[in-house]
């Protein structure tokens, strides 16, 4: 029996680099990588410089059909708010192409494959107080819906198909925060932002408030999607979480007494986030336990560890 084959969707975008570099560290898959870029694709595998045999780069999405695969990971992502300018209708429109595809792909394969769609914490709304719980409700305002309301719509309606079609094996891994040495650093989120300015020397501006996240370690997610594989038979949504949460305060504190971060406070800036303000952005809604998840690291060693890729010891 020769290696499981995963095709994973969007494979240039940040979480799907961060997969595929721990899936070619196992050496126990071959990868069929959809891209709209296979030349930046082909670019990111040569600097992982281990044997790419087992990997397959597919321009376009066309070739599907005629690929046979045990799973189908979704990483495909729409971009930040600063790169959609203004159209947050691709947060609908690009969701539901890529799903649908990957939904008729499971839905005509006769080996029965698993999709994975990385989902989002923001199903549970975009104010959050909390960490989510299996119990937690969120609300809407109906007749006054603002653009940070969309994007949680978008990956709500995507779950909600998912289980409606419950013959089928598909997972939603909710991902609440993520960072490794794979992002893009003008998506101008806080850790983005730190790194540039580590790197450049200039102050960072932020707004003075604090809040809670939890950053899944990069081999904990692919930990997390090798459960799903291995697991097939499922039709369900998991709450991705890491083995201990981080504060704002604390994540600056770091980079300033490890690499000489300047913060600035500035109160005019505001906290920004195009899905919503959440004082709280985790879960303690365990129950990936139950496929034998048990994260290794906390979101400080995630950063620690990822920032050092990105900046030396």
């Amino acid at each position: 029996m020769g290696k499981p084959k995963i095709a994973i969707f969007g494979s240039t975008s940040h979480i799907a680099k961060g997969l595929t570099f721990n899936f070619l560290d196992a050496g126990t898959y071959q990868l069929h990588l959809f891209t709209r870029s296979p030349d930046k694709q082909a670019e990111f595998l040569e600097t992982k410089g281990t044997d790419l045999s087992d990997v397959t780069i597919h321009e376009g999405y066309s070739d599907l059909p005629r690929t046979r695969c045990e799973a189908v990971i979704n990483c495909v992502g729409v971009g930040t708010a600063s790169r959609l300018q203004g159209d947050y209708s691709r947060w609908f429109t690009v969701t539901e192409k890529f799903d649908n595809l990957a939904i008729d792909y499971v839905a005509t394969s006769q080996n029965r494959p698993i999709y994975i769609s990385l989902s989002s914490g923001a199903v549970y709304g975009n104010t959050m107080s909390a960490a989510a719980t299996e119990g937690s409700c969120r609300s809407l305002a109906v007749n006054r819906m603002v653009p940070s309301d969309y994007y949680s719509i978008a990956r709500l309606n995507a779950e909600a198909k998912h289980r409606s079609l419950s013959g089928l094996n598909i997972v939603d891994l909710r991902i609440f925060a993520y960072f490794s040495r794979f992002i893009d650093l003008s998506d101008g989120y806080l850790l983005s932002d730190i790194i540039r300015s580590v790197r450049t020397g200039k102050t960072l501006a932020t707004d003075p408030s604090d809040f809670v996240r939890d950053f899944i370690h990069p081999l904990d997610l692919f930990s997390l999607v090798c459960k799903c594989i291995e697991g097939r038979d499922l039709n369900d949504a998991f709450d991705a979480f890491s083995a201990g949460t981080v504060t704002k305060s604390e994540i600056l504190a770091y980079f300033e007494t490890e690499y000489g971060l300047r913060v600035r406070a500035s109160p005019d800036l505001g906290a920004r986030s195009a899905t919503g303000q959440k004082a709280v952005y985790g879960s303690a809604y365990r129950k990936a336990e139950s496929l034998g998840y048990a994260p290794r690291y906390t979101s400080m060693d995630a950063i620690r560890a990822e920032a050092e890729a990105l900046l030396g010891g």
